[in-house]
């Protein structure tokens, strides 16, 4: 009975937070999925690369096909500005929220290593230009949880899977 109850209140307290402070909610919820992600790869495989899946290029309507690829966004395609792939971060584009400088990554389809080299943040909706000067081949990028800043990571090769210390 009475952890009944506790369980209850503590629905309760979750319900009244989500409504009154949303985006509290979904930093705090978003911030956890990342370490406990970050923490499950480190246990369970420890010697493999983080390995993202790019798709194919578009906009808006792409980006939100939520497929588990990071979408070229075409509207980012001007001169001094790597070519960017994004993807939302509750559709697998929370990712990159766990990496770091010098993380070093993999590209699904391909044998080459990447390393994270560069990062950027900007208020969402901000104009490209913001990112006009990064270093690397290309970009990712998704958004934070609960909070109006999108997270930009330039990717730089190093060399082939296997080779590469």
């Amino acid at each position: 009975m009475f952890a009944s109850v506790v369980l209850v209140g503590l629905g309760m307290s979750f319900l009244s937070a989500s409504v009154f402070a949303p985006d509290l909610v979904d930093k705090v919820t978003g911030d956890v999925k990342v370490s406990v992600l970050k923490q499950f790869h480190q246990i369970f495989a420890p010697d493999e690369l983080p390995t993202i899946r790019l798709g194919g290029e578009g906009g808006m309507v792409e980006l939100d096909h939520c497929d588990g690829t990071f979408t070229e966004m075409v509207s980012y395609r001007i001169d001094d500005v790597l070519p960017l792939f994004a993807a939302h971060n509750n559709c697998g584009g929370d990712v990159i929220l766990g990496w770091d400088l010098g993380q070093r990554v993999m590209v699904e389809g391909s044998d080459v290593v990447y390393e994270v080299v560069e990062e950027r943040h900007t208020p969402k909706w901000s104009n490209v230009e913001a990112l006009v000067g990064m270093t690397g081949e290309f970009m990712v990028q998704t958004c934070f949880y609960g909070e109006n800043r999108m997270r930009f990571l330039s990717l730089a090769p190093v060399g082939p899977a296997g080779s590469v210390d």
